[in-house]
């Protein structure tokens, strides 16, 4: 199952040539325009990428690769309450909405909603207690069986963020012990345009 779904990247060639602003005497609306059409025909050969490359050479808190801010990125993400709870350490990267618990939890499909480490035992109780919760509707029994989840209960949400803030995130959590966290740092390699590429050049990643 993908971590990462319903992706969105926006803003990218319009960034990749805002990266320039700092070295322009003078703003021509016309020019831009005109020099972003060039962009998007082959992002790849064009000076602005070129010079995306050379500024990600520069440590992520340096300033030169804020620029990578600008690249915006909505996802849907599913994660477990684990991650989601590390996750949530970071930001620049919001949680837009997403699934609850606090509504829900009473009316998941257990059996279904756990990733593959969570103890058939303790999914069990918690069946136990979704049910007696069902049964007499006590706010006593909802709050047991709340507080009584386990943190392998996978939970989708959608998020905005940022390249710049997902390079970190690569950086910090690509050899995480937890292996969604690694499937959700390949999974940026493979869907993000040019990220592995930003990778490369930030010298994060060296290819074999």
């Amino acid at each position: 199952m993908d971590i990462i779904t319903h992706l969105r990247v926006y803003d990218l060639e319009e960034t990749l040539l805002a990266s320039g602003y700092a070295m322009i005497e003078d703003y021509e609306e016309s020019t831009v325009s005109t020099e972003l059409a060039s962009i998007k025909k082959n992002t790849q050969d064009s000076h602005p990428y070129r010079r995306a490359l050379k500024l990600l050479r520069a440590p992520l808190n340096s300033g030169h690769c804020s620029f990578a801010k600008g690249i915006i990125v909505n996802m849907d993400l599913t994660f477990t309450n684990k991650a989601w709870i590390e996750f949530q350490r970071y930001h620049f990267a919001d949680i837009i909405t997403g699934m609850s618990t606090m509504h829900r939890i009473s009316q998941f499909d257990l059996d279904a909603a756990f990733n593959d480490y969570t103890d058939p035992v303790i999914i069990n109780r918690l069946k136990e207690l979704q049910s007696t919760y069902q049964q007499t509707k006590s706010k006593e029994d909802y709050l047991r069986l709340l507080y009584s989840t386990p943190s392998g209960l996978k939970m989708t949400g959608r998020i905005t963020t940022n390249y710049l803030q997902l390079m970190n995130i690569w950086s910090q959590r690509h050899h995480h012990r937890l292996p969604e966290w690694r499937q959700f740092c390949d999974e940026l390699r493979t869907k993000l345009p040019f990220f592995e590429e930003f990778l490369i050049a930030n010298g994060q990643l060296t290819l074999d």
